[in-house]
C-alpha cells in the first residue's frame, strides 16, 4: 500500500477534533459537576451521564481514526507504528464498550490505548526526516509513557504527588498532540518537512 500522507493527516486531525469536542461537551454536561483534576476521563462515558453515549462513540472514533491515520501514513513499511496504533484502537474500543467501574477489562483497554498511542508517537518519529519533528514525536510519546508510569507507581505506592486524573490526562493528551503534530508535518510541502 502506498502511503497517503494527506489522507493520514485528515484522519488524525478529525480523530483529535472529535475526541476533544466530545470530552469538552460531556464534561460540561456531567452531573453533578466534573473536574479535569479530580475526575477520570472514562467517567464521562459511564452510563447515566447526559453525554455518555457521544463520549463513548468519540473514544471508538478516535481509536479507529488513529489506526487509519497510521495505515495511511506508513502503508505497510512501519510495522511497529502499525502495531502500536492497532493496540491504541483496540484499547479505545474497549474503553468505549467496557465502562469505568465494570472491571479489569476497562483497565486493560485504557492501558492498551495509552501505551499504544504513546509508543506509536515514538515509532512515528520515523515518518519524516525533519529533526524537529522527530524530537517532538519522541518527547510527546516519552512524556505520555512517563506520566502513565507515575500514575501506576503512585497508585501502587499509595503516595499522591498529583491527583491521579492529572497523570491520566498527562498520559493521554500527548497522543492527541502528536497526531496533530504529525498531521501538520505531513501537510507541509516536501521541502519544508526536513527542517
Amino acid at each position: 500500500m502506498t502511503p497517503r500522507p494527506r489522507a493520514a493527516a485528515t484522519a488524525w486531525i478529525l480523530g483529535a477534533a472529535v475526541y476533544l469536542t466530545a470530552e469538552a461537551l460531556a464534561a460540561a454536561a456531567y452531573r453533578p459537576s466534573y473536574s479535569y483534576a479530580s475526575d477520570y476521563i472514562s467517567d464521562l462515558g459511564v452510563p447515566g451521564q447526559p453525554l455518555a453515549a457521544p463520549m463513548n462513540v468519540a473514544f471508538a472514533v478516535q481509536g479507529g481514526l488513529f489506526l487509519l491515520g497510521a495505515v495511511l501514513a506508513a502503508g505497510l513499511r512501519r510495522p511497529l507504528l502499525l502495531a502500536f496504533a492497532a493496540a491504541n484502537a483496540v484499547g479505545n474500543v474497549l474503553v468505549a464498550t467496557v465502562h469505568a467501574g465494570d472491571g479489569a477489562l476497562h483497565l486493560v483497554g485504557a492501558a492498551l490505548a495509552i501505551v499504544g498511542g504513546n509508543a506509536a508517537a515514538v515509532a512515528g518519529a520515523s515518518l519524516h526526516r525533519g529533526v524537529r519533528y522527530r524530537r517532538i514525536s519522541r518527547l510527546l510519546g516519552g512524556a505520555g509513557l512517563v506520566s502513565l508510569t507515575v500514575l501506576v507507581a503512585q497508585a501502587w505506592a499509595g503516595v499522591e504527588v498529583l491527583p491521579a486524573p492529572v497523570w491520566e490526562r498527562a498520559s493521554v493528551y500527548p497522543i492527541l498532540a502528536w497526531q496533530v503534530c504529525a498531521a501538520f508535518t505531513m501537510s507541509l510541502p516536501a521541502r519544508r518537512q526536513h527542517a
